[in-house]
């Protein structure tokens, strides 16, 4: 038997719930084939049969589970053997007369708004059902926030927990952005794919982790690697999706990265890979006239970087006025793992980093 388990999808992560089961007890599943969503405190996922094979269902509909719990057991079965006859009778799992392949935020936006899947056709990989096929079809009505149920409520418990047990210092500054500006000018890919001043952010903060690696990683261990939480922002909360080893990456694999990774966390597509494993979180609003914000640190990681708009000011320079490019970032910290002069020292290599950019592209 091979067991299915509940996985964790970040280092904080303790617990999630079975929200709903995708196929019943006895069916035969495919690898790969979605059986089952997970709501955690940062996003609902779906987790994927790793065999095929004839499944058993483990844990019930509702129940809140620690990580790694089993929740099904799939009996192997070789392509073309037959499997129970509960499994044989079961419809199949697409949209063809049978359960519609869908994910999560579909099915969610299905319900709401009392749409049948099976008479919608998908434009997600393999015909997939995802939220934007149902947005085109029935637009969402105006709602405030409290109506939106699940995530919202979920992430704000988890920033109130983040705030109430970790010291946090927040160390933020004026930074020289010239560089930063001179980049967003002349980055372009051959692809024809939009560099964003968020791609060319994750350059350098990374590039900055690597003059202060005190920052990087979780409280009691630094990371060897840099794995970039970036925070997006989706109709029901803030979700993290994780660029892994961006350390390692160039800008075009770092505009591919973000855009793969945004899109599907607000379709709500996002794979429990996709979440895991953070070691350092960026959170940037310029596209909004926001200059300065507090982040919350997001435990265990010990550091989250918080950037506002990039914007032409006035600066006094050897006495005399001029307009140069500046943009406030705000970094805040576990006081237990570093301190107020490791923050400082990380903005000026953030500083650094913007600088040197439009060598480095």
């Amino acid at each position: 038997m091979v067991a299915v388990t509940l996985p964790q999808l970040s280092l904080s992560m303790e617990e999630g719930k079975v929200l709903r089961w995708l196929v019943g007890d006895g069916d035969r599943v495919e690898a790969g084939q979605p059986i089952v969503e997970i709501e955690t405190d940062k996003a609902t996922i779906e987790v994927e049969a790793p065999e095929q094979g004839v499944i058993r269902l483990v844990a019930a509909e509702g129940a809140m589970l620690a990580v790694e719990t089993t929740l099904a057991e799939i009996a192997p079965t070789a392509a073309g053997e037959p499997a129970p006859s509960r499994a044989a009778a079961a419809p199949p799992a697409n949209a063809n007369g049978g359960r519609p392949v869908a994910s999560p935020a579909a099915r969610r936006l299905a319900a709401e708004r009392g749409i049948d899947l099976s008479t919608i056709r998908g434009s997600g990989p393999g015909g997939r059902i995802v939220a934007r096929d149902l947005e085109r079809l029935a637009p969402a009505p105006a709602s405030s926030p409290a109506e939106r149920p699940g995530l919202r409520e979920a992430v704000t418990a988890n920033i109130v927990a983040s705030w109430q047990r970790i010291p946090h210092i927040q160390i933020g500054g004026e930074l020289a952005a010239e560089g930063l500006a001179e980049a967003r000018r002349r980055a372009s890919l051959p692809s024809g794919e939009k560099v964003t001043v968020t791609d060319l952010l994750i350059l350098a903060a990374v590039r900055a982790l690597a003059d202060v690696p005190e920052l990087n990683g979780a409280a009691g261990r630094r990371a060897e690697r840099v794995h970039l939480s970036l925070a997006v922002a989706t109709q029901d909360g803030v979700v993290a999706p994780v660029i892994r080893d961006a350390g390692e990456l160039s800008l075009a694999q770092v505009t591919r990265e973000r855009a793969r990774l945004v899109g599907a966390a607000r379709e709500g597509a996002l794979d429990p890979h996709d979440l895991a494993g953070g070691t350092f979180t960026l959170s940037n609003l310029g596209a909004y006239p926001v200059d300065f914000f507090s982040p919350v640190v997001s435990g265990p990681q010990v550091a989250m970087l918080a950037t506002g708009r990039l914007a032409e000011k006035p600066v006094a320079i050897d006495g005399m006025l001029a307009i140069r490019h500046r943009l406030w970032a705000n970094v805040a910290i576990d006081h237990r793992a570093a301190d107020g002069e490791t923050g400082a020292r990380f903005l000026a290599a953030l500083e650094r980093r913007l600088e040197e950019l439009p060598n480095r592209i």
